[in-house]
């Protein structure tokens, strides 16, 4: 069988009319992913075959999120977003090709409230929350209202509830901010719905790129700001206070509240997942998390007063706030994945894994870029056929499923 990277080369002349790849190079950044970055000498493109049927469905949500977002969309972004160019068969699943948006990642324990990248980041996050809500009603996307926004929030509560081993307290704080319905008196915007480090590419302290579209929709501004908490209370104020200035936006303690909420959500799927798994070990240090955060009840009591009288906070309460807000990275378990793709856009589709990539004990020099002095196309001397691809595998034969790290220990 040919080499993985000629493969989905190969693949990309196939889904890409008029294409001709001049080279190859391996892009090995999300595991759930056969994945490489092929160019023409000019441009350079991703190829990507999703290896399970979760990644099927987020590659699905995508493309409709990709294809929603327009060039008129695209022109008011401060920023590059991935296009999509073509798609092709490949064995049982599909290739997809877009395009390869250039830039490095960042640490978001790195930031500091006086770093270059938090003005580039405030800008960002309003850019998306400005486009029009038509962009998302035309491609057929979610829509959510503020009250659908609550309701999720009380339904993942409820399953955190069912488990048992939510503490009393760390309950009737949630479900405190979810009966208060003036946190819940927004305006919808569309939302990214997964912003996190991982998904912008930066250079020279300026945000050139966001990826991972697949559960663009409209909903709550809010969410797309809770993993900034993550960054230390400083670097959340900073951001905030500019993204406001942004969106003129007034009700900054009933933003800040319902941010701090999915923040503090994400340890209840990380406890669901445990539970879920029957893994004990994510499920008690979940169980732990949740008991450091009636600490900060206080703290959080007094942004709910202030929301209710429509008082806003002083800064030095704000300050004090975020301070206590802990620090939860922003992480999806696989089984949390599978819950944040909306039911719309859930494709039924029966899909086997595609061939894993490469032991990492080969030779590391096959990775590295690959050179071409003839197009791709000229070296084949016969038609790629199903033979060539990714050969799907049966359940015994997949490597054992890795290993959860706690996702939110520093």
């Amino acid at each position: 069988m040919a080499s993985i990277p000629f493969t989905l080369a190969a693949l990309a002349t196939s889904a890409v009319p008029g294409l001709v790849v001049l080279g190859t190079r391996a892009h090995g950044e999300d595991e759930e992913y056969v994945s490489a970055v092929v160019t023409d000498g000019n441009d350079e493109f991703v190829v990507r075959i999703p290896r399970t049927q979760a990644a099927e469905i987020q590659q699905s949500a995508e493309l409709l999120s990709l294809a929603a977002l327009n060039e008129g969309a695209r022109s008011v972004l401060p920023f590059a977003v991935p296009e999509s160019l073509g798609v092709t068969r490949a064995g049982d699943s599909r290739a997809v090709v877009t395009t390869f948006i250039d830039g490095g990642q960042f640490d978001i324990e790195s930031l500091a409230e006086d770093s270059l990248l938090i003005q580039p980041l405030a800008e960002t996050l309003a850019a998306i929350h400005n486009l029009p809500h038509q962009v998302a009603q035309q491609g057929g996307l979610p829509i959510r209202s503020a009250t659908d926004a609550r309701l999720q929030a009380t339904r993942l509560i409820d399953r955190a509830e069912a488990t048992r081993l939510l503490p009393q307290t760390i309950q009737d704080r949630w479900k405190h901010v979810v009966e208060t319905s003036e946190l819940w008196d927004f305006a919808p915007a569309v939302i990214h719905g997964s912003l996190d480090a991982s998904q912008l590419r930066v250079s020279n302290d300026s945000v050139t790129g966001v990826l991972g579209w697949s559960e663009l929709s409209v909903g709550d501004p809010a969410a797309d700001l809770a993993w900034l908490l993550g960054a230390g209370s400083d670097v959340f104020e900073a951001v905030l206070v500019r993204y406001a200035a942004l969106r003129d936006q007034s009700m900054l303690t009933q933003l800040h509240t319902r941010a701090a909420l999915y923040h503090e959500l994400e340890i209840a799927r990380w406890l669901l997942h445990g539970v879920e798994s029957h893994d004990d070990s994510i499920t008690s240090d979940a169980v732990g998390m949740l008991d450091r955060l009636v600490d900060s009840v206080g703290v959080f009591g007094t942004v709910l007063g202030a929301a209710e009288t429509g008082e806003p906070l002083s800064e030095d309460e704000v300050v004090s706030l975020l301070e206590e807000t802990p620090e939860v990275t922003d992480h999806l378990s696989e089984t949390a994945a599978f819950e944040a793709l909306d039911e719309d856009r859930m494709f039924g589709i029966d899909t086997d894994f595609i061939e894993p990539l490469r032991e990492t004990g080969e030779d590391e020099s096959e990775a590295s870029d690959t050179q071409l002095t003839e197009p791709i196309d000229d070296q084949l001397t016969e038609p790629i056929d199903d033979d060539d691809l990714p050969e799907a595998i049966d359940d015994e034969d997949l490597p054992e499923p890795p290993q959860f790290e706690n996702p939110f220990q520093k």
